[in-house]
């Protein structure tokens, strides 16, 4: 198959999907959490054995073959790892709106705990009536950046402590390991 014809497969396809699912719905859509029923669970651990093989192609009725893009594979094999592993997976886009209470969720924290953090602009948000949204990605990116400050200053009371001395007067306990 040409890429003339592929343009036109993917383009018919995607009116296809558009014509069922009107835009408006399709965000919904994606946040229905897939879960695999038992009776599937041989067939994704399978799939993600085979996965691990090389890059994969699909394959058309009609026999026309292409091979997955590095992004949609990398996309394809981590949802089937974690599918695999009877986890539901979620599809959302990264500029997805969401509330306040899902933002703390994802991050570990309360809900009030996170406005906090909001009102002394950590992270840009909006408002919807009297309530505050934000992107997604930009929760994502800020849970990012705390992870490396957190893991930068593990590093650094590590090293204060050793710089100290304080492992110097560690003893291993009698029958312990060092590790």
């Amino acid at each position: 198959m040409n890429q003339i014809e592929l343009s036109s497969s993917i383009s018919r396809v995607s009116s296809i999907a558009s014509m069922c699912y009107p835009e408006s719905t399709m965000p919904i859509l994606t946040q229905k959490p897939i879960t695999v029923p038992e009776t599937e669970q041989q067939q994704v651990q399978a799939l993600e054995v085979l996965l691990h093989g090389g890059v994969p192609a699909l394959v058309s009725p009609a026999g026309d073959r292409i091979e997955l893009p590095g992004t949609v594979f990398e996309v394809l094999r981590t949802a089937v790892g974690f599918m695999s592993h009877g986890q539901s997976v979620t599809l959302l886009p990264d500029d997805q709106v969401i509330t306040t209470q899902r933002a703390g969720n994802i991050l570990g924290m309360s809900r009030p705990f996170f406005i906090k953090l909001l009102e002394t602009g950590v992270m840009a948000h909006h408002r919807v009536g009297n309530q505050r949204r934000v992107y997604l990605r930009d929760v994502l990116e800020f849970a990012k950046k705390r992870e490396k400050e957190r893991l930068a200053s593990l590093d650094r009371l590590a090293r204060d402590a050793f710089d100290a001395g304080l492992y110097e007067r560690n003893v291993i306990p009698e029958g312990g390991l060092d590790e």
